[in-house]
């Protein structure tokens, strides 16, 4: 009996073999392979790249796989020759199997060709353009260096295209070409290139009928007769993209040569839809579930004013607001109207908020925006039994904000930064003097390919003789998703005799995360936060926060998953689980 046991177990331990054997085979067939030895991987990259033998299969007929191992000497010369190396050694060896095949070579590069002399001149005749002087400086072609087709060829096109850029249409290369010396491994460089006369804006017309044609002039930062600058021509169309006025934008240029030398621009403007809707759902830990619908009405009339609604719901803020927008002499330059309420109820105070304002909208040369505001706050707030009041504020203020990324969602180069200074007099509609300034940055900083460093800073200071008589709203808080995560929203700041947290006059916090990206859409990170409110630097308590989360990078913008500790000793929970939506910056 024992023996029978023994011979059914080895017969289901071959069976078992067997059929994995038979599974593998299934599942990893053979594969053909080039093998290349002797070169650098980015060098064998770019053999691979100009080999056609490597797109074969095992199934490739054999006729032509010889005849590709044959032609790959020449594919391998000319791969090795862009990068410089004109005498090289190739050794080679085809296998060819009854199930597949597999090609080995094996190449001594030898000593790489040098650039011995580099000659690049840009004849503009008598006049000067820094732009292309900037060019030809920038191009990576130096004596002594390794000969590099791609640099050759960059350097070249950036000069035609920068050239094009600033209006010089009928330029051209009167010499351009590589000298080689593969016994000497010396090559000689020569890219001269005339530029001829610089073409200058004619004419701008549009094709449009829905807004004043003063309104629409107003957005052209073109004179005829200036020297043509295509930015600039990019700025035009995308202010126009931008105004909300239209849904599509052709810009047509038609440069016309001697006698003109002019560029007449023609831009046709399709209007949008007058009415523009928005309806969205969201979550974050800080506020719950949020609910969000607006309409903007983008042309209450043909000189472009604007009126916007939109309303807010969650279980911690609410908010409902009305905008009407008038534009004025430049492109981005508002003045606005609004008006709204706001009700916040969060674990530190209870606020209803009426708000009135006017401003002034505008983006300056350097891309920031500046706001010049008068707003009119009413507030009726509680942050305890012992604090509760009704305020109002007339505030007058300045905020300046700007936002540079590469390549969102995910940017890996970029910051944005706030800056405020508000305040009020007693006596002037105010109840109370107080006056305010208030900042934060956020900088994202690639590390190597995949991974990012994120840094932000917030910082607020208020001058005021009595923080009591300053409503809730308009005090410092720390805690929540955007601030020291461990803690809850709002939830840090100077407390009153009962342990309540009534909020701070000033604010500091700081945070440094660092993210890895795993997948295409997936990240995963590691951060610190650390700040507080408080109202005298020697009472200032930091709070800090720990913790690691994922980002996925989804169709509706990223997603952020952190559990943060908080490492104070007294701390109200051991942990805290933090998620947002939203741009990295």
């Amino acid at each position: 009996m024992e023996v029978c046991d023994q011979k059914a177990v080895t017969r289901a331990l071959y069976t078992f073999t067997y059929v994995c054997l038979l599974w593998l085979g299934c599942f990893n067939p053979a594969q053909a392979q080039v093998l290349i030895t002797g070169v650098e991987p980015a060098v064998r990259d770019n053999i691979l790249a100009y080999l056609r033998l490597d797109d074969e299969k095992c199934d490739a007929p054999e006729w032509r796989v010889r005849r590709l191992f044959i032609d790959a000497n020449r594919e391998i010369r000319n791969a090795l020759e862009v990068v410089g190396f004109y005498n090289a050694e190739i050794e080679k060896q085809l296998t060819i199997g009854d199930t597949c095949w597999e090609a080995n070579i094996e190449i001594s590069p030898g000593q790489p060709v040098r650039l011995r002399h580099v000659s690049i001149e840009i004849d503009m005749g008598d006049s000067h353009d820094a732009e292309l002087d900037k060019v030809v400086n920038q191009c990576a072609l130096h004596v002594g260096d390794v000969l590099q087709h791609a640099s050759y060829e960059a350097c070249r096109r950036r000069i035609a295209r920068v050239a094009e850029s600033r209006g010089y249409f009928a330029a051209e290369f009167t010499a351009r070409r590589i000298d080689v010396f593969p016994q000497a491994y010396a090559a000689d460089i020569h890219l001269h290139f005339k530029t001829g006369p610089r073409y200058v804006f004619g004419e701008i017309t549009f094709d449009q009928s829905v807004l004043d044609a003063d309104l629409i002039h107003r957005f052209v930062i073109i004179t005829p007769g200036e020297p043509y600058d295509a930015e600039r021509v990019r700025r035009l169309q995308r202010y126009l993209v931008t105004s909300a006025y239209f849904d599509q934008v052709v810009l047509t240029r038609n440069p016309r040569g001697a006698p003109d030398f002019d560029v007449p621009i023609h831009i046709e403007l399709t209007p949008g839809k007058k009415f523009q809707y928005n309806a969205g759902i969201g979550f974050a830990t800080d506020v719950g579930p949020k609910l969000r619908f607006g309409v903007l009405n983008r042309r209450v009339n043909p000189g472009g004013h604007q009126t916007e609604f939109e309303l807010n719901l969650s279980r911690v803020i609410s908010d409902v607001g009305v905008t009407y927008r008038i534009p004025l002499d430049k492109p981005k330059d508002w003045f606005t109207m609004d008006t709204g309420f706001k009700y916040e109820d969060n674990d530190s105070f209870e606020s209803k908020l009426f708000t009135a304002g006017v401003q002034r909208v505008q983006e300056r040369d350097d891309a920031w925006i500046r706001t010049l505001f008068l707003n009119l706050r009413l507030e009726e707030y509680e942050t305890s039994e012992i604090d509760q009041d009704r305020s109002r504020l007339l505030t007058p203020g300045i905020s300046y904000a700007f936002v540079e990324e590469d390549y969102p969602p995910r940017p890996l180069e970029g910051h944005r930064t706030t800056g405020q200074l508000r305040g009020a007099i007693e006596g002037l509609i105010s109840d109370t003097s107080f006056g305010q300034v208030y900042g934060n940055t956020k900088w994202v900083f690639k590390l190597w390919s995949s991974g990012r460093l994120l840094t932000r800073a917030e910082a607020g200071f208020t001058l005021i003789d009595e923080l009591d008589t300053l409503p809730a709203s308009v005090r410092f808080f720390a805690g929540g998703d955007t601030s020291v995560r461990g803690y809850a929203y709002k939830s840090l700041g100077p407390v009153d005799p009962f342990g309540n947290v009534v909020g701070g006059e000033n604010l500091l916090v700081g945070s440094i995360e660092v993210d890895q990206q795993f997948a295409d859409s997936w990240a995963v990170a590691a951060f610190i936060d650390s700040g507080n409110a408080y109202d005298k630097f020697s009472s200032f308590d930091t709070a800090t926060g720990v913790g690691v989360g994922i980002r996925w990078f989804s169709p509706l913008g990223p997603i952020r998953i952190d559990v943060a500790v908080p490492l104070q000793d007294d701390a109200p929970d051991d942990y805290r689980l933090h998620i947002t939506l939203g741009p990295d910056l």
